[in-house]
């Protein structure tokens, strides 16, 4: 059993990679979906659950799924409040800018967070990392500038993407004060638990429909959940518990590289030099940052 372990760790670096790729599938489903951006987040929440179920099954925990307590509720459902405002703010910023520029935003989640933790409680902040704050501003501007010059639509939606990306952040430092009680699989299956019918009741009181009307339609939401949510977070989260954080940072910036190469391939867009410019200085910021980020436990929680 043991040395099947070991085998199984040697391939955490690919298992984050792959993950990372799998997230970035999720502009590609989006934009491609015949729902809207709230309806589409319920989906990816809905087809997840069974995926996430099964990664806990595997984990195969002696206690079972463990009850949150009493003072654990508050937190848990503030988590899934906040991962479900992430996604519909995600889900509508692919709707209206670039999917490479959605996805860069709202992976400077690293960057929220320890500002997050400076604000909230007080983390030392490094110059190292208020150095890639601004390598990564710098490059933000670019990108925000580039969008400006398309439209303003473009605009809205890179501020979308930032705002996903506060949103993701709060979610982070929730779940990090969560797991000294759950493990991160139970913490992905609760969020997922609490998500999907908050993100249900928003797209019925908005009046919009929840059921594809093609084939295709339904294949689309079933494979967000199912590849974009279930098998690249549950990869993910698997790869991080075996890999130190220095490659981790690295290895989960392939997701916006992955989703520029996504939308090109599928989606007919391509990006300018100045985007690319801006992109290549906010992912070296955000590495940057991510490597002087002070507290090491929220690195991996996600």
């Amino acid at each position: 059993m043991g040395s099947t372990l070991i085998d199984l760790t040697r391939f955490a670096p690919l298992a984050v990679v792959l993950g990372a790729v799998a997230v970035a599938t999720n502009p590609v489903f989006v934009r491609l979906s015949e729902l809207t951006s709230v309806a589409s987040a319920a989906h990816r929440m809905i087809w997840a659950l069974p995926v996430f179920a099964f990664w806990f099954w595997l984990s195969r925990p002696k206690t079972g799924v463990r009850p949150p307590s009493g003072k654990h509720v508050p937190l848990l459902l503030l988590c899934g409040l906040l991962f479900a405002a992430d996604l519909v703010s995600l889900h509508a910023s692919i709707e209206r800018t670039a999917a490479a520029n959605s996805m860069l935003f709202v992976n400077a989640q690293p960057i929220y967070v320890v500002i997050g933790g400076w604000l909230l409680f007080g983390t030392r902040v490094t110059r190292n990392f208020g150095f890639g704050v601004a390598i990564a501003l710098v490059g933000g501007v670019l990108v925000a500038w580039q969008s400006l010059d398309i439209g303003t639509e473009h605009l809205i939606g890179d501020g979308l993407g930032v705002l996903a990306g506060i949103l993701y952040a709060g979610y982070i430092i929730g779940a990090s004060r969560l797991r000294g009680r759950f493990s991160s699989t139970e913490i992905n299956l609760w969020t997922c638990l609490i998500a999907a019918p908050i993100l249900v009741l928003v797209t019925l009181a908005s009046g919009h429909s929840l059921i594809p009307q093609t084939p295709r339609g339904w294949g689309l939401m079933i494979a967000l959940g199912v590849i974009s949510q279930g098998l690249g977070q549950g990869l993910i989260v698997w790869g991080l518990a075996h890999l130190p954080t220095s490659f981790s940072s690295v290895a989960l910036l392939t997701a916006p590289v992955a989703a520029a190469v996504f939308a090109w391939l599928f989606l007919d867009e391509s990006l300018t030099s100045i985007q690319i410019v801006g992109m290549s200085a906010v992912l070296v910021g955000i590495y940057v940052a991510w490597r002087a980020a002070p507290i090491a436990s929220e690195k991996k929680s996600l």
